[in-house]
């Protein structure tokens, strides 16, 4: 079962825990900044203590950061200025370090890279000086992961046509980020694949008004999810993975009790339901019960499917048993201090009970680090403080979320869930007879056993395949879509349906004036079968004419006469 994280919250538990007995976690503590903007190439470099102000959230998918930073601008010329004040995108490196009691060797420094999302600058001029000249400026920026910032920016509709989706997923992949998939779900190889993100609403005649704001990160997230994948955030190499298993938890030695403040323990809801899932198909209907241990009998959530191939029907209950899981208890850490070891999500978070000789529930226990709420604000924030040193006094408050380790839990943030389908045109493609042919051409699918067309979609030159039925024809008649024929096609994310027809075969259509209708059989002008109902002077006239070449039958009925001819025709 996969946890979703807020895209903004302090706690995830603020509307979870009773106010009281809980306060506020926070202490002082002094830390070094390391602080580097690149602009167009360039590195400015920002001293530790002229930060005041840095609130990060890291996940193990990623994080963000709002950060706030004094320079001056009077015995030494602020470089930062020009850059900052172009639109030009900026590259942050930030590491942070305890300064006080650190061991020896010392840990590895918590370092992020990212990219700034926006920024914003403040000026401080001082009236008592004449001029009023700015002697300093303050600068505060909100910077993200590079997927985040980017893949958030960006709406691809893009059709794959036999292509695996880490293929799909890696096309996507431009500097700074970089990602590795170690999934073999990933690289099954589909009949096609389909990104539809970012259009205003749906193209479908009759049905507007439905907004489609998903991004290719929320598409993604929408991935990881129904595969049960893992998305990982890599803080030591700073790249992405994404894995069918938990990442390696990184160990490291017991906290000791005086780095905590507080602790909580808690349990999320439990899912109590049992998974049917339903195979509405005529022919080879099936219900499949998912066992789930922990559910109330009578209390189940059905999903009707229609899969009339069994290996689609088999791959999606796979999916939804594993879903099923105990996620076990979670623990919620306010530290007193910055740790004294190596620690950021996906670190192991561990109490030994022999340190203070008490024995609570969390210790001697394994726990995998996978969110932080990390505030420090300085103590004295004025610019003139500590200014240009490497580290100064601030107000911590550290808080991390953490869950067994020993229970494999995928952590998602919240997303937009992409929406399909997508609507676009395609033209029936035979290789069946000439070109100059209204032939068609529908072929078995080796591995699905269904017939097939072939439709060729212009906008993006590919051709794919789509499964030939019935739809709204009466199951009397059989009229497969032949050479040329112009359709609508809805597109899922992994298939295609023939949603109507947009063209008329050549000759079929009559005068206005004849007020009549019309059926053309055959392959083409001067080798067909019209059979067609027309008004000619107020009266009906029905005829059947079969042509091939100059030789011609027909019979033709009208008021008071039937004809049945056969002739050679100039």
């Amino acid at each position: 079962m996969t946890r979703y994280l807020q895209k903004y919250f302090h706690s995830p538990f603020d509307n979870f825990s009773p106010a009281e007995g809980r306060k506020e976690s926070t202490c002082s503590d002094s830390l070094a900044f390391t602080l580097s903007l690149t602009i167009e190439g360039e590195s400015h470099q920002v001293p530790g203590a002229n930060i005041k102000q840095c609130e990060l959230r890291a996940f193990s998918y990623g994080f963000d950061c709002v950060l706030g930073f004094y320079l001056p601008n009077d015995q030494r010329k602020d470089d930062l200025f020009t850059a900052f004040t172009s639109e030009s995108l900026i590259t942050v490196e930030l590491g942070i370090t305890g300064v006080i009691n650190m061991p020896k060797p010392p840990p590895k420094i918590f370092k992020v890279t990212g990219l700034v999302k926006d920024k914003s600058l403040s000026e401080l001029a001082y009236r008592q000086i004449t001029g009023n000249p700015v002697l300093y400026r303050y600068y505060q920026i909100e910077f993200a992961d590079p997927a985040q910032v980017l893949w958030q920016q960006h709406y691809p509709c893009e059709l794959y046509v036999k292509d695996s989706m880490s293929s799909v997923i890696n096309a996507q992949v431009v500097s700074p980020i970089a990602l590795t998939i170690d999934f073999a779900a990933a690289d099954q190889v589909q009949p096609l694949i389909c990104l539809a993100l970012g259009n205003a609403e749906k193209n479908s005649p009759g049905e507007t008004g439905v907004s489609n704001h998903a991004s290719f990160y929320d598409f993604l997230m929408d991935y990881c999810d129904k595969i049960n994948a893992f998305f990982v955030y890599d803080y030591a190499k700073q790249n992405y993975c994404l894995k069918g298993d938990s990442p390696d938890l990184e160990t490291g030695t017991a906290f000791l009790p005086h780095e905590i403040s507080d602790f909580k323990i808690y349990w999320p809801a439990q899912k109590r339901s049992t998974t049917n899932l339903l195979n509405g198909i005529a022919e080879g209907s099936k219900q499949s019960a998912i066992e789930n241990k922990n559910a109330v009998a009578g209390i189940k959530q059905d999903i009707v499917l229609r899969q009339a191939i069994e290996s689609q029907f088999s791959e999606r209950n796979t999916r939804e048993t594993n879903k099923v899981s105990i996620l076990g208890e979670q623990l919620d850490v306010h530290f007193s201090q910055w740790p004294m070891q190596t620690f950021w999500p996906n670190c192991e978070l561990s109490f030994n009970s022999t340190v203070d000789g008490k024995k609570y529930f969390y210790t001697d226990k394994s726990y995998r680090s996978y969110a932080f709420f990390i505030s420090a604000k300085a103590k004295d924030n004025t610019p003139e403080q500590d200014l240009d040193l490497p580290f100064t006094q601030y107000e911590l408050q550290y808080q991390v979320l953490a869950h067994n380790s020993t229970i494999e839990q995928p952590i998602l943030p919240l997303y937009q869930k992409p929406f399909y389908p997508l609507y676009i045109e395609g033209v029936i493609v035979s290789e069946q007879g000439n070109d100059d042919e209204k032939t068609f051409d529908v072929v078995s699918n080796t591995e699905t056993g269904q017939f097939e067309y072939k439709v060729h979609i212009p906008l993006w030159d590919k051709t794919i395949q789509i499964m030939l039925e019935p739809d709204f024809i009466n199951s009397h008649f059989y009229f497969p879509f032949f050479r040329g024929v112009k359709l609508l096609l809805s597109l899922e994310l992994h298939r295609a349906h023939i949603q109507k027809v947009l063209s008329w075969g050549e000759g079929v259509q009559l005068p206005l004036a004849t007020q009549g209708n019309h059926i053309l059989f055959g392959k083409k002008m001067g080798d067909e079968t019209s059979l067609s109902h027309v008004y000619e002077d107020s009266k009906p006239v029905f005829a059947i004419k079969r042509s091939k070449d100059k030789d011609t039958e027909l019979m033709r009925m009208e008021e008071g006469t039937i004809i049945f001819q056969t002739c050679e025709e100039e």
